[in-house]
Order: structure tokens, then C-alpha cells, then sequence
């Protein structure tokens, strides 16, 4: 699936924020993989990371996302993890992640098991996902221009007797 098709799934007003945004991500993973999908903002100071998509036994997902202060931030991060969803990444799972446990001791150890393995995908998947996070915050956030309706022969009078007279040189 490619940045197009997965913007078309967007359904943002003009005046969204990027709160809003980060909302819709999860709508969207929702709808790609077909299940519920949480967002949890938490704290992953030193985690090396700011982010994962986990999957739990009964099908449904949970994204972890660093807590940042700044949505734009954390939009990032969420579009980082959509884009490997989008491109049929999967979550590698390792042994424990014991070594995360010191860093992070609040997350579930499932999910720090899957965190541990997240580092185990491969420098070209990282760089695949991040371009197209990269592509589809471009589109998200370039402003939005709506379509400006063609002045009437009447308005078009009015506007230039406003302007006053034209002068010729």
C-alpha cells in the first residue's frame, strides 16, 4: 500500500489539530488491520525507542507512543509506526527484553518482549517505514487550501469600482 492509499483514509477537517491527527492514526491502523486498536502515550525516556505496535493474543493492537508534550511530536512517531503497518512490517518478538525492564519497568513484560525485538528490524524497514511517515506528515500537515468560488459578473463590478479608478501612464 503506498502513502496515497493510505491518505485517502484520512478523513481530517481543515481545522483539524495534530491531536486530532494522532487520533485518526489509530482510526486508520484500525481499518488496515482490521482490528481495535489503542493508542498509549507513556513515558520511554532511555527506552532508545519511541515507539511499537503490539499485537495481543486476542487480535487486537496497542501503540505505544513516547509521551511528548507536543502532538506534532508524538503524530510523528504514530505515522512511523502506520507506515509499517502499511507496509506489512511485522513486530519481531525476542526472548525477554529483560534488559528494557530497567528503562521502561511500567510497560507489561509482553510487551517489553516485543519491544526488545522491535530493535530486529532491519535498518531498510526503519528507513522504509520512516520515508513513509515522512510522506504522509507532508500531506497531513501541508496547509489546505479549499477551493475558492469564481466571483459573479456583479461581484467582479463591485470589486473594481471599490479599487477606485486605473490610471494609464
Amino acid at each position: 500500500m503506498n502513502e496515497a492509499e493510505v491518505f485517502e483514509r484520512f478523513t481530517l477537517p481543515d481545522k483539524a489539530t495534530y491531536r486530532d491527527a494522532c487520533r485518526q492514526v489509530g482510526a486508520v491502523m484500525s481499518e488496515l488491520l482490521k482490528a481495535t486498536v489503542e493508542l498509549r502515550f507513556v513515558s520511554m525516556r532511555d527506552a532508545g525507542l519511541s515507539g511499537a505496535t503490539v499485537r495481543y493474543r486476542d487480535g487486537s493492537y496497542v501503540v505505544y507512543c513516547a509521551k511528548s508534550s507536543s502532538w506534532y511530536h508524538r503524530l510523528g512517531i504514530l505515522l512511523h509506526e502506520l507506515a509499517h503497518v502499511a507496509l506489512g512490517h511485522v513486530p519481531v518478538a525476542s526472548d525477554t527484553g529483560r534488559g528494557l525492564r530497567q528503562v521502561v519497568p511500567h510497560l507489561p513484560s509482553g510487551v517489553m518482549a516485543i519491544l526488545a525485538g522491535r530493535s530486529c528490524h532491519s535498518e531498510d524497514k526503519e528507513r522504509a517505514a520512516e520515508e513513509f511517515a515522512d510522506q504522509l506528515m507532508a500531506r497531513l500537515t501541508e496547509p489546505r487550501t479549499s477551493d475558492v468560488p469564481e466571483l459573479s459578473a456583479h461581484a467582479l463590478r463591485v470589486a473594481e469600482g471599490l479599487a477606485g479608478p486605473h490610471r494609464h501612464g
